[in-house]
């Protein structure tokens, strides 16, 4: 079965999407489709007709995702899928990542240091009230990648160095320019 998206903006994509099983078949249109409707943020309005997933129940999902995705030692692929993502956001400065992650309540993103570089992300959406023995953030990490190669314009890798989930504070990325 195919179904091809045929929505001229993201209001009508969620009309079609909960109408119907869809099968996307642009990617790459879709993608930047979403990330530019993600950037504007979401009105209150349509925050009150969107039916949202109960946060329990995107916290239990997420912990099961990471289980399995541990136990197959898949990590770094939820790393490269948040660094594919942060690069399509595209930010020119820190403070419209900033922007991003409070729009998307993904958390409240803060610059911690600046020598090193290490960004402290407070209740993430990902991983608080998880409990795990190690850091969990991948996909946050490689957001962070992603936006800060087009912020710095220079390939970095990004590090979580303290996790909610381990118990910590907060979760903290430590950004490193790659020298080449």
């Amino acid at each position: 079965m195919k179904v091809e998206l045929k929505a001229k903006d993201m209001d009508e994509f969620f009309k079609l999407f909960k109408e119907k099983e869809v099968i996307i078949t642009n990617d790459s249109e879709l993608v930047n489709e979403t990330v530019k409707y993600l950037k504007k943020g979401f009105k209150k309005e349509e925050d009150e007709k969107n039916k949202n997933v109960p946060l329990e129940l995107f916290k239990a999902v997420v912990f099961i995702m990471m289980k399995k995705i541990k136990e197959l030692d898949s990590e770094i692929t939820l790393y490269d899928i948040g660094y594919e993502f942060g690069k399509h956001l595209s930010p020119k400065k820190y403070v419209e990542l900033k922007k991003f992650f409070k729009r998307n309540k993904l958390g409240t993103l803060k610059i911690e240091s600046k020598k090193p570089l290490i960004l402290k992300v407070e209740d993430c959406a990902f991983c608080e009230d998880l409990n795990f023995d190690e850091p969990i953030c991948y996909f946050d990490a490689g957001l962070i990648a992603g936006a800060y190669e087009c912020i710095l314009k220079k390939p970095v890798v990004v590090d979580e160095i303290k996790c909610m989930a381990k118990g910590d504070d907060a979760c903290y990325f430590k950004v490193e320019i790659i020298k080449e």
